[in-house]
């Protein structure tokens, strides 16, 4: 069996999970690992017992040949090292928020087109269960309005906390959910989102997480143009004591959906039948099996998004950021 050959750029958690999906793959082989912690990179080789290690992802590119690379590292990071591996002819497969500048997103996407390569959005709970139970179920039912969720509290990892380094939660984290509201409502209309601060202070012994400046808090409303209306909380400063759902609630005419994110689906329809489904496969791995296959295939059908489609869920994103900021709905 030919064996597709994997480079990873970036060996912290999110590729953390891609890299322990890939070594159940019998028709994958770790060429190269990349990271500015070498020790991470370091890591990854061991576990595997193979692949080369590199602080630099350009010493990577030009000692490795790979077929696909695998991009996760912080959100500021993105553009040099794709257009580096759009250069080198590689597919590539890159985690969320792509970009935090929509322009160079758009012409990291336009290139790869170019070169014809085949690209994966990490939009992982597209390929969930739950997910395509959801968009199944109102396919020709009448919906009015959602609610959608994803609250908690602040990552620990340092560059999360600032809104020049993630984009803000709802850009890093919370665009998730909103790209799961457009993979099952379609495409968004318009968004007014307002947000705010005074919660967490970040010099305190209970938070600890100085430099800190992003909002926590924010409500997004976005029109579809299927005519669905959805609001979107999103919120980091949660401790002890709070009790949190972060997930969705589906108002239909004759049903209501409560998906509590990445765990159950509560179904009660019109006759007050109750049914409560569960999340199978982990779907991260489903995401990269498709992934590799389409590569080995050409077959892309089953990439349920990739770098084109996911540039309009980081455009709902970023358009949020700019309501805060304006004060005004956004046109999309």
């Amino acid at each position: 069996m030919s064996k597709i050959k994997v480079a990873m750029i970036g060996c912290g958690g999110r590729n953390g999970v891609h890299f322990q999906k890939l070594t159940t793959f019998d028709d994958v082989e770790f060429v190269g690992f990349c990271d500015v912690v070498i020790e991470k990179a370091q890591g990854f080789a061991e576990k595997c017992g193979q692949g080369k290690v590199f602080d630099c992802y350009k010493a990577l590119l030009a000692e490795t040949d790979p077929d696909v690379v695998y991009i996760a590292v912080p959100p500021h990071q993105h553009g040099e090292i794709e257009f580096a591996v759009i250069e080198k002819g590689c597919h590539f497969l890159v985690e969320k928020p792509m970009a935090l500048d929509y322009d160079v997103a758009e012409k990291i996407c336009a290139a790869a087109k170019e070169k014809g390569l085949k690209t994966c959005v990490g939009f992982q709970d597209r390929y969930q269960n739950l997910t395509i139970e959801m968009k199944n179920y109102v396919q020709g039912k009448k919906v009015g309005l959602v609610e959608a969720a994803w609250m908690g509290g602040i990552p620990g990892v340092r560059w999360w906390r600032t809104q020049a380094t993630c984009g803000g939660q709802i850009v890093e984290q919370n665009i998730h959910l909103f790209d799961q509201l457009r993979y099952i409502f379609g495409e968004p209309d318009t968004v007014f989102c307002a947000a705010g601060k005074g919660i967490v202070d970040p010099e305190s012994e209970e938070y600890n997480v100085p430099g800190y400046d992003v909002d926590d808090f924010s409500s997004a409303i976005v029109t579809f143009k299927s005519g669905v209306i959805a609001n979107v909380f999103t919120s980091c400063y949660h401790k002890a004591g709070s009790v949190t759902q972060s997930g969705m609630k589906v108002y239909c005419k004759n049903a209501t959906l409560d998906y509590r994110l990445r765990n159950s689906l509560d179904i009660t329809d019109e006759e007050g039948v109750h049914e409560t489904l569960y999340r199978g496969e982990e779907q991260t791995g489903i995401m990269d099996r498709v992934f590799i296959d389409a590569i080995k295939t050409g077959d892309t059908s089953k990439v349920l998004s990739d770098y084109e489609d996911a540039l309009k869920s980081l455009k709902l994103t970023l358009a949020c950021n700019e309501s805060i900021l304006t004060g005004k709905a956004i046109k999309l």
